[in-house]
């Protein structure tokens, strides 16, 4: 065992990526084990292929990557900014706000939080925000898209633990808008301290929002589909 985290060490340490680290020290673990199976490895990733739930991952992205593509992720970009850019902090409740919406589309935080990073965050910095406040905001709301379905975490937790994905779904999206209430609280009073002042002077007028909602309505149905799919 301790040869394999050497190995895992040194490999990073030259450089390789850390998926390859791991798939390569992976292997020696089994090479090292004379009890087990040449073939083990072969059959555990063949077997992982063939399940059906986690095929639905590699579609989460390939629907994200539509979406991003056809132009419905910045139509929900302009639809977080119709609906919480008169708030305090604006462009940090948009965040929160876009971080939710996208819940429905990616399923990955990572992907979120690198997304937001690089469209709102050089915008946030030539605002007034501090660096580290931009980065705190972007970071932290992607958390949100975890819970609200597709969440890639779900699907993994519900095929390890075999629980329905479905409930799992289901039961992610309340959780999501709880900490979507609380975050844009919590950006409402440092945004306040901090002086960064509203985008808008004002609300959006209701027709403003209600086109806005339809043009995204594909990106907000999507969640749903997939609660009555599994």
């Amino acid at each position: 065992m301790i040869t394999v985290f050497i190995a895992f060490g040194v490999l990073l340490l030259l450089g390789m990526p850390v998926a390859f680290a791991i798939g390569i020290s992976g292997f020696l673990f089994f090479f090292l084990q004379s009890s087990l199976p040449f073939t083990m490895p072969s059959q555990l990733i063949l077997s992982e292929t063939q399940n059906f739930a986690l095929l639905a991952i590699p579609m989460f992205i390939f629907a994200g990557n539509l979406l991003n593509n056809t132009g419905i992720t910045s139509r929900l970009l302009r639809l977080s900014s119709v609906l919480a850019g008169h708030m305090y902090g604006g462009l940090a409740q948009t965040s929160v706000v876009l971080s939710s919406l996208m819940g429905g589309v990616s399923g990955s935080a990572i992907a979120d939080s690198s997304m937001q990073s690089r469209i709102l965050g050089p915008e946030m910095v030539s605002k007034g925000y501090s660096r580290g406040y931009a980065a705190g905001v972007n970071g932290f709301t992607s958390l949100i898209t975890v819970a609200i379905p597709p969440g890639i975490g779900l699907v993994l937790y519900g095929s390890i633990g075999e629980v329905s994905i479905g409930r799992l779904f289901a039961g992610g999206i309340a959780p999501g808008l709880i900490m979507m209430f609380f975050l844009m609280i919590a950006v409402s009073l440092t945004a306040r301290k901090r002086g960064y002042i509203p985008e808008q002077s004002r609300r959006a007028p209701i027709r403003v929002v209600a086109s806005t909602f339809l043009s995204s309505i594909w990106a907000l149905l999507f969640p749903i589909i997939l609660i009555e799919i599994y």
